[in-house]
């Protein structure tokens, strides 16, 4: 929607003389969120009895702070930490006006009239849901103020201090026309202050006929407010404020209303954001429950009232302050995250033509445009997003037919047999002819898989995009027309390690888009693939290897050949692309840091745990999975045991197999040295070990007729009321899954309409829940009814139609495997027959 006032203090910010330009927009972002809390303190000082609300209000505030959602928008370079500074001081600046005495027995303050009406103008060229501080703003002057208080003068008045800061948007059309070299239009305008792309997600009766939202909103409130206890103060503090300040209690609600009202209509992924001055409103609530309850208690007299007071504090912080400690910070936290920022320098480094175009989705657009705009990177290159895939086919046949090189930095379907594709690095290039000639630099090949060859390949030891991998770019070339498909396999193998294929269920080459089926004879296809090094503890020469196998090939099966040898070091750290248990404890005389290990595993399959810390003697350490809760400290008369002192200046990174013979179930991986004890903490008592983290041990019997995905989720039932489609109508289904085991990641799910041919004629791509429950949050267990309506194309013939439903994972595009009861892969997908046109 433009953001102009946003852009305009981020440019301030970016003229600061520190950090990269990112961190000094994302410390704007800091900056804004602090001065939010800081006015939610003063509207709780406001609202409660004087002597009795410093310390509620100080609460109230460190709580919204700590929100899970409101601190991931304190620590990026986005717009609703500004937004909640907006809601706050209109907040305030009413609150103060309802608390002044009434008309008939005051002057009218007029500047905090005209200070309202700026700060309302001002917060509508942030962001547009400003709009709903209008109606408390409306109920608010009817409280204050007769008809006749403001005479026409004044009115005048109030609408230049509303409508001057509006000017802003008059930043928008100039800058278009210097960054594109045309005019913006009025009504290119007009839909970018109203955010026009979006107005289809926007559907004001969704409250009324889609019950699913009700269940999506409050799903986002609790998990704010976790644990749940913590909503206890909200309605208290609520009725304390209809009992002695009905106006304002008002007034609060209906914005607390207003804002809810709007996401309950609001289909978009990233919903939370959008509750964010709801949340703002409730820790108000929350703060006036606290200190009535603390009044309440002073008030009762007696000699323990002090004690009870400080009870009631310490019960209402309490459990946020472990719920922080325990899991929001490693939540919230990206310290360890680059916002993709090392993969986009890899990629425009490579050696891309020049004033060629990428073509990239919304992951990967960020990125590679940062570095272009704020550090110079590539300036001759045209790196676009656009809005759905028939804006990218179009855009793609435009500039082939100029002759311009394109790159694809997503997936886009279908191009397969009209275009060439082959890989550039991690890119996909689109080419109107086949490659003939090797390039400089490829190492020749002589392998044959059958009627393929591989003519060479390139080798990058540690990637330019990720240097905790190796980078191989394999060069094919059929004899004659393929009518077969065939998938890629990769691995590394060495005397004693033999590592599993990469990917499992294998994929097509040239970064899973080009099949195989699809080549012309005698022509090139690069096949780019990213391998990540095995977690080694000496080095070792270990051989890369590839074999070309149909889909869903067991691994046993595949016939491998070697195309190099590589030496592969030990980790200098632990791997970043991997979710990482950060740890302080001392085992020994080892002092461990981080850990990194699957959080699902097979029984009786490898489980590899990298460890990194310091000390010497790492091999000494032992890893082993115990049932959850047995105890750990060590007994009484071993507490003296003094703990030896660690070789700090040897850092270590060490890795070491787990035995998986257990019966399926929950385990914690537990580390402890054989003769010394441990330290799991700071001032912890001595124990036998430390615990590292839960690994889950699957692979247990499913329910009748469910599906599994990876040893991940399941498939426990798909529900279609209805199976006769209509053209141009909806499909409504229901998806019924339950997560095996904590999820790293965050999966895309994809529901496809099939017919005969099995072409598309309808499909849904989302994250489960309307976009709104990523599966990283699914808790191990949970299970999740998904519901979908897919649009059907308006031209279906009659005949029989299928349902596919899988998942994939957006950022490498690969599917979540099927695996049947012994882990084999059978497939990436379910296919549901049974639909029909009439």
């Amino acid at each position: 929607t433009g953001y102009p006032l946003y852009l305009l203090l981020g440019r301030l910010f970016s003229l600061l003389p520190a950090g990269s330009v990112a961190w000094r927009i994302n410390l704007a972002s800091v900056a804004f969120a602090l001065v939010a809390v800081s006015l939610v303190y003063l509207l709780g000082l406001r609202l409660s009895q004087p002597g009795r609300a410093a310390l509620a209000a100080l609460l109230a505030a460190l709580l919204l702070g700590l929100l899970p959602t409101f601190w991931s928008q304190a620590i990026e370079a986005e717009v609703y930490a500004l937004h909640a500074l907006f809601v706050a001081a209109v907040l305030l600046l009413l609150i103060t006006l309802l608390r002044q005495p009434q008309p008939s027995a005051a002057p009218k303050p007029y500047h905090r009239l005209l200070a309202l009406a700026f700060a309302l103008g001002l917060g509508l060229t942030n962001h547009l849901t400003t709009l709903f501080l209008l109606p408390p703003a409306g109920i608010t002057l009817l409280f204050v103020y007769r008809p006749a208080g403001l005479n026409l003068k004044r009115l005048a008045g109030l609408a230049l201090a509303f409508l001057a800061p509006l000017l802003l948007y008059a930043y928008l059309p100039l800058r278009w026309a210097a960054v594109n070299g045309e005019p913006m239009g009025a009504a290119r305008f007009v839909d970018w202050v109203i955010g026009g792309r979006f107005q289809g997600a926007l559907q004001l009766t969704a409250w009324l006929h889609d019950a699913t939202r009700y269940q999506v909103v409050g799903r986002l409130f609790l998990a704010e407010w976790q644990p749940p206890i913590l909503l206890l103060l909200v309605p208290v503090g609520l009725v304390v404020l209809f009992a002695r300040q009905w106006r304002v209690a008002l007034v609060l609600l209906l914005t607390w209303l207003g804002y809810t009202f709007y996401a309950l209509n609001y289909y978009v992924p990233d919903l939370a954001v959008f509750l964010l001055p709801a949340h703002l409103v409730m820790a108000v609530w929350w703060g006036v429950g606290l200190a009535a309850l603390v009044q309440g208690v002073a008030q009762a007299g007696g000699r323990f009232a002090p004690l009870g007071q400080a009870a009631l504090y310490l019960l209402a912080i309490g459990p946020l302050v472990v719920t922080v400690g325990q899991t929001r910070w490693a939540a919230v936290s990206h310290a360890s995250s680059d916002g993709q920022t090392g993969w986009a320098a890899g990629v425009l480094a490579q050696p891309l033509a020049q004033d060629g175009a990428i073509l990239a989705d919304s992951d990967k657009f960020p990125p590679l445009y940062y570095l272009q705009q704020a550090e110079g990177a590539r300036p001759d290159l045209d790196i676009t997003v656009l809005p759905d895939e028939a804006a990218y086919r179009a855009n793609l046949a435009a500039r082939l037919a100029a002759g311009q090189t394109v790159y694809l930095a997503r997936y886009l379907p279908g191009l397969a047999g009209s275009y060439h594709l082959r890989s550039a690095g991690p890119l996909v290039e689109v080419g109107t002819a086949p490659l003939a000639t090797l390039p400089a630099g490829a190492q020749p090949s002589d392998l044959r898989f059958g009627q393929v060859r591989l003519r060479g390949y390139l080798l990058d030891a540690a990637a330019a995009t990720d240097p905790a991998g190796t980078a191989l770019t394999l060069f094919w070339q059929a004899d004659e027309p393929l009518d077969e498909v065939w998938h890629v396999y990769t691995r590394w193998a060495g005397q004693g390690y033999v590592g599993a294929p990469i990917p499992p269920a294998g994929q097509h080459p040239a970064n899973n888009s080009y099949p195989t089926v699809a080549w012309e004879p005698g022509e090139l296809v690069p096949d780019y693939h990213w391998l990540p090094r095995p977690g080694l503890n000496a080095p070792q020469e270990l051989a890369l290897q590839v074999a070309l196998a149909p889909p869903f090939t067991r691994p046993e099966a595949l016939a491998w050949q070697t195309v190099t040898t590589l030496l592969v070091a030990p980790p200098a750290a632990l791997a970043e692309a991997q979710p990482q248990q950060p740890l302080r404890a001392q085992v020994g005389p080892l002092l461990l840091s981080g850990a990194v290990f699957p959080a699902q595993v097979r029984p009786g399959s490898a489980l590899n745990v990298a460890l990194a810390g310091y000390g010497a003697e790492a091999a000494a350490l032992q890893v082993a999975l115990r049932p959850a809760g047995e105890a750990t400290r060590l007994p009484g008369e071993q507490q003296a045991l003094a703990l030896p002192a660690v070789a700090t200046d040897q850092p270590f990174v060490y890795t070491l197999p787990v035995g998986t013979a257990v019966p399926a179930g929950r385990y914690q991986l537990f580390a402890y040295h054989p003769a010394l004890a441990a330290r799991c903490g700071w001032l912890a008592p001595l124990r036998e070990g430390c615990v590292l983290g839960e690994v889950t041990v699957s692979g247990v019997p499913l329910p009748a007729g469910a599906t599994n995905f990876a040893d991940q989720i399941a498939l426990l039932d798909i529900d279609v009321p209805e199976t006769e489609l209509r053209p141009g109508g909806t499909l409504a289904l229901t998806l019924h899954w339950q997560s095996l085991a904590p999820l790293p990641a965050d999966y895309t799910v994809f529901v496809q309409v099939l017919d005969a041919q099995d072409r598309i004629v309808g499909q849904v791509d989302s994250w489960p829940l309307q976009g709104t429950y990523p599966t990283s949050q699914w808790p191990a267990g949970e299970v999740v009814s998904d519901p979908y309506l897919v649009p059907l194309a308006a031209d279906l013939p009659p005949g029989p139609y299928r349902l596919q439903v899988g998942w994939y994972l957006l950022a490498t595009l690969q599917r979540l495997p099927v695996l049947d009861e012994v882990g084999n892969i059978v497939d990436d997908k379910v296919m549901v027959e049974g639909l029909v046109v009439r």
